[in-house]
């Protein structure tokens, strides 16, 4: 069953991003004092991006529970 999750694209694309975010969040908490001095503006944009970003991180993850059962919750 495993293998059905290393091939599918969406599997992929779900690693990539979730990937992605982790480095996000490790340099806004060691930037924290640089994203801070940003105008008001900046910091909207960046953090409506990071949402949009954690938004398709879950629709990936609702793909993968609907497709192939895969739920990641299922291992604690």
């Amino acid at each position: 069953m495993l293998e059905q999750y290393l091939v599918a694209p969406s599997f992929n694309a779900l690693f990539i991003t979730g990937f992605l975010l982790l480095i996000v969040f490790i340099l806004l908490i060691l930037n924290y004092s640089v994203f801070r001095r940003l105008d008001y503006y900046q910091q909207i944009i960046f953090l409506a991006a990071l949402t949009n970003a954690v938004g398709i991180h879950g629709l990936l993850h609702l793909g993968l529970e609907k497709q192939y059962n895969f739920n990641p919750y299922k291992w604690f």
